[in-house]
């Protein structure tokens, strides 16, 4: 079989990159051949199919040289984001290039707003490719890619154009803002994701409700669990007495709240791995705390070491998140998660089973929780067993991967 998967990047970047580039690879070793399509970008994994890629669009202020800002170039770029946003004839014309070179059975969609759009939707539907996707995000039924949780932010599933511009919930920006609100509702008017795709794939039941929520059809949504190689995990019962986040250092991660709780609990020790736009914030909400670790990015044997080594690992979001892959790894290691009872997260996490669910603006609920870990030696323990025979007999990689094959077959079939 030939597949072909999209999405905006071609490189480790987030869950959806990360998620994309395993299965990819788990479909070569299964004898398929799978191709590629990307936006063009320097840190893009090479390969062959790079030509057929979009060009690069900038979508942060930061990327616009400042010798452009305000000139007519800025104004250039600024206006070629906006088109490729809104509906993009270069990605339709390049994938029905690809298409004609590869010949595909299938097209596996991910992430492919704002950098692809979802025009290359039509293409593959001239085309005569069958579509899945796999819902990584609340963007088919929100402006934003993620829903704030009860009392922590405002929804903007319904926002009106005026009011969501206004809003600036799209990085602080208006012009930002009015974009994503506008191809959102454009998108949605054409109603291109519901007639483009034959099947979506959610990792959470949680997001199967939202989708029909949003007016998507229940017959054309299927959930598979994310799955994780436990194998690769060797389990570590005992710890080294510390709380672990790991994770994007941005305000929807909640990271502030283990700040406050730290300096509440100033005899336990925390944890805190990644980078991101809230790391200076951080740094001065924790000035004076000594119980509190920054350790920058991590991964590999590093970051290994440091979950192995965790009394629990904490994840204090303060959106509702769809399935959280950190979570698997988490309990693959043989670590309880205090989680927010947020989205997809209590179908990962059984409460006082295999971790501890808190409501995200509850700042008291947080520390008694992380109290109970700290203070309960054989809670601690017999939650770390849990962990990780939940993940052994529920989330396997391998189930994920045959569940996947068969709606790439039956979607073939029809």
């Amino acid at each position: 079989m030939t597949i072909i998967h999209a999405n905006k990047y071609y490189f480790l970047k987030g869950g959806a990159e990360r998620y994309m580039l395993e299965l990819s690879n788990w479909l070569e070793r299964q004898g398929h051949k799978v191709v590629p399509f990307a936006m063009a970008h320097p840190d893009n994994l090479s390969t062959p199919y790079a030509k057929y890629f979009v060009s690069q669009i900038k979508t942060n202020e930061s990327e616009i040289s400042p010798l452009s800002k305000g000139g007519l170039r800025g104004v250039a770029e600024r206006l070629h984001t906006f088109g490729r946003m809104m509906y993009s004839l270069e990605a339709r014309r390049n994938l029905a290039t690809l298409i004609t070179h590869t010949r595909p059975d299938l097209c596996h969609i991910h992430s492919i707003y704002t950098q692809i759009s979802p025009s290359i939707l039509h293409t593959l539907k001239d085309q005569h490719v069958p579509v899945v996707m796999t819902v990584h995000d609340h963007h088919l039924i929100s402006p934003q890619y993620n829903v704030w949780a009860q009392g922590c932010g405002e929804d903007y599933r319904d926002v009106g154009l005026l009011a969501g511009t206004l809003a600036r919930y799209h990085k602080g920006s208006l012009s930002g803002s009015f974009a994503q609100t506008l191809a959102f509702k454009f998108h949605r008017a054409l109603k291109i994701y519901e007639r483009g795709v034959e099947m979506f794939i959610c990792p959470s039941r949680y997001m199967k409700r939202q989708l029909i929520r949003g007016g998507f059809s229940e017959s054309k949504i299927v959930v598979i669990p994310y799955g994780i190689d436990v194998a690769r995990f060797e389990p570590r019962y005992d710890h080294d007495g510390y709380f672990l986040f790991v994770g994007r250092l941005s305000e929807e991660k909640g990271i502030e709240t283990i700040v406050r709780v730290a300096r509440l609990l100033p005899d336990l020790r925390f944890k805190i791995v990644g980078r991101g736009p809230r790391m200076e914030y951080l740094h001065r909400l924790a000035d004076g705390l000594t119980n509190v670790d920054f350790m920058g990015f991590h991964d590999g044997d590093e970051l290994r070491d440091l979950y192995r080594g965790a009394r629990a690992v904490l994840l204090p979001s303060r959106v509702h998140e769809n399935f959280p892959l950190t979570i698997l790894e988490a309990m693959a290691f043989g670590k309880p998660v205090i989680a927010s009872n947020v989205g997809g997260v209590p179908e990962t996490i059984e409460d006082r089973v295999s971790g501890l669910l808190v409501s995200p603006a509850d700042l008291h609920g947080w520390a008694e929780a992380v109290m109970r870990v700290a203070y309960d030696d054989e809670m601690q323990s017999r939650m770390s067993h849990e962990a990780r025979l939940a993940v052994e007999r529920g989330f396997g990689l391998e189930e994920h991967y045959r569940r996947v094959m068969e709606v790439y077959q039956n979607i073939t079939q029809k």
